[in-house]
């Protein structure tokens, strides 16, 4: 059986500090999402290779008779890194590709002997894959956890003092219980609260019994899990990370509950959902005023004002609001240039994850909802910010407008346009990874395309990745022109690159192609000599 440290080392550097950081207890899944946006603003990660070594088969000793088997070596993980692995894969399954998701989840269920809380966690990435998280329907319990988990709420709520609020602790719980059920357990635990709340407590019980709103209700679940998870559910996996639940007393049963509540909010904190909640600092608000002023300025008479230095004061949350109230969204396309110009001629640059708020919130709407290509005085304001700030650029606009399902003519020829002006050889190697991450269409050849008549530059697995990719669709672009264009850019400008098995996978992949253009592609294909690789 190999340890920990060596099912690591078959997964990629990214994924390593990711799994690693999945080890931080009940925190991991979250601390591992936040360090998965800087690592994809540094280098595009290959999910696909990801899951299939989580997939790929390992051999396992079961049982007391140790008999030796073959299982996905995700299930050779600790068992803290299995459960956060699922989390971590909820809250970032809108970066990872759904058929990668997919893949995963139907190898893993064909495993009996998954966990309670590995099913769950299962369950609610499917849900994500099949449209997103909607009404969770709870797993059915048997009489026997029933039991425990009454019994482990009724030893966690106690009698005492410290214990007193347990009806709003465990609202959770009651939420999903029968009503008669419900309504018996909840008199008695009321019954054991009462006794030991002071008068002026009781009749506030009830009107509390529901989870609190907002960050205080946060707080306090990330607090429940964090005792729950410690000091009671996980017991001999503290002792020891590598140790496989063998019976129902392995199981965490009440946690994937607290999980999932805490993952869904851990969404709605995010800058984007956090606007209306966030407060500025004083200094900040009292500026708003002129800074709306100095945006909205139709002329350069004011220059590069110093107040605009507030933004790298902010942290991004701040900023997030702080775009919001100046309505940088709707500010008026011909005053983006000198906007742009104002935001770029800052006294000291601005923040990469500041940098991808503004971007975000000065463009990615205004180019999605186009319906007309892109007036002189949008393209200018993008253009001048995009060469100074390319890479938050390629990850706050390209990205996103790449992985828009239906992606019109007109966004595809402005991220063109951006790819032959603006993006230097890395950021093109950025933007190449989004391509690779989604499905293609027509319009997404063009930007392909593009992105070969730069030579963008590639890795052996990239350029791997991209051959498979290019036989996987070749009968679904058999009759297309810009499909044929982009393979014989490839041969012309990647020939080197090209390994005896790229040779005869695109030979495959030509047999079906009905264009003209077919018979230039043999030849080129044909007149290539294959001495390997240049990796």
């Amino acid at each position: 059986m190999k340890g920990y440290k060596e099912l690591l080392e078959q997964f990629e550097k990214p994924f390593q500090i990711l799994l690693h950081t999945l080890t931080m207890g009940v925190s991991g899944a979250t601390a591992a999402f936040h360090i998965l946006h800087r690592l994809q603003s540094k280098q595009p990660l290959h999910w696909r290779t990801f899951t299939e070594t989580l997939c790929q088969p390992e051999p396992s000793l079961e049982g007391k008779a140790q008999t030796l088997s073959l299982k996905p070596l995700f299930y050779l993980l600790p068992v803290m890194v299995r459960r956060n692995l699922l989390s971590f894969l909820h809250l970032g399954n809108s970066v990872v590709p759904k058929d990668c998701l997919r893949h995963l989840i139907i190898q893993l269920r064909q495993n009996p002997d998954a966990d309670l809380w590995t099913q769950e966690l299962m369950d609610v990435l499917e849900q994500d894959v099949e449209g997103g998280l909607c009404h969770l329907v709870p797993r059915l319990r048997t009489e026997q956890s029933e039991q425990r988990l009454k019994s482990l709420c009724q030893k966690l709520g106690g009698g005492s003092e410290e214990h007193s609020d347990s009806g709003k602790r465990f609202g959770w719980y009651f939420s999903q219980q029968e009503k008669s059920d419900s309504n018996d357990f909840r008199e008695d635990m009321e019954d054991q609260s009462v006794l030991t709340e002071n008068p002026k407590k009781r009749k506030m019980f009830r009107k509390d019994a529901s989870p609190l709103d907002g960050e205080q209700s946060a707080t306090k679940k990330i607090k429940l899990t964090q005792d729950v998870c410690s000091n009671s559910l996980i017991g001999t996996e503290k002792q020891d990370l590598t140790t496989m639940p063998g019976s129902l007393e392995h199981e965490q049963i009440i946690c994937p509950q607290v999980q999932n509540k805490l993952d869904v909010e851990v969404e709605q904190k995010s800058p984007l959902n956090t606007e209306k909640s966030l407060d500025l600092p004083e200094h900040i608000k009292s500026s708003v005023s002129r800074l709306r002023d100095l945006f909205e300025a139709d002329s350069d008479k004011l220059g590069t004002s110093q107040e605009l230095d507030i933004l790298n004061e902010c942290d991004p949350s701040q900023l997030e609001k702080l775009c919001s109230l100046l309505r940088l969204s709707k500010l008026p396309e011909h005053l983006l240039p000198l906007a742009c110009n104002r935001l770029i001629s800052l006294s000291s640059d601005l923040s990469y994850s500041n940098a991808t708020v503004l971007t975000r919130n000065l463009f990615l709407t205004r180019v999605l909802s186009l319906t007309e290509p892109a007036s002189r005085f949008l393209m200018a304001a993008i253009t001048s910010f995009c060469k100074k700030y390319a890479r938050p650029a390629c990850n706050a606009l390209i990205g996103p407008l790449l992985q828009t399902p239906d992606i019109g003519y007109i966004q595809v020829e402005l991220i063109c346009r951006l790819t032959e002006d603006c993006l230097e050889p890395e950021h093109l190697t950025v933007t190449f990874g989004h391509i690779l991450s989604i499905m293609w269409s027509e319009e997404i050849l063009s930007v392909v395309h593009a992105l070969l008549e730069r030579k963008v530059e590639v890795t052996s697995e990239i350029f791997e990745q991209f051959v498979q990719k290019l036989s996987q669709h070749a009968e679904v672009f058999s009759k297309s022109v810009k499909y044929a264009k982009v393979v014989l850019a490839v041969l012309t400008k990647y020939q080197i690159y090209i390994t005896p098995a790229h040779k005869n996978m695109l030979s495959c992949a030509l047999t079906s192609h009905k264009t003209f253009l077919k018979k230039s592609m043999q030849a080129a294909l044909k007149h290539i000599t294959t001495t390997g690789s240049v990796f």
